[in-house]
């Protein structure tokens, strides 16, 4: 599955896209590592990793990834103990 929002790429394939799932108060969330290509006019020379979350549909996995990387919340980085 790939799927690209806002120059923003998720491609199932690519070893640094991540998606992991939670589920609480009886959803399921997915929490994904997608990458950022940089605009289109000013590619960045490497991809940069973004993190987004959100709710997760099994059964509409195309349409979740595009709902989470386009209106998802930002996955911040968490503090080393």
């Amino acid at each position: 599955m790939i799927v690209e929002v806002n120059n923003v790429c998720f491609d199932d394939k690519h070893q640094k896209c991540l998606v992991n799932f939670s589920q609480a108060q009886g959803q399921t969330f997915a929490f994904v590592q997608a990458l950022d290509l940089g605009s289109k006019t000013c590619r960045h020379k490497k991809p940069m990793p973004k993190r987004y979350w959100g709710v997760w549909d099994h059964k509409e996995p195309e349409q979740s990834m595009l709902n989470i990387l386009r209106c998802g919340g930002q996955w911040p980085s968490l503090p080393k103990a």
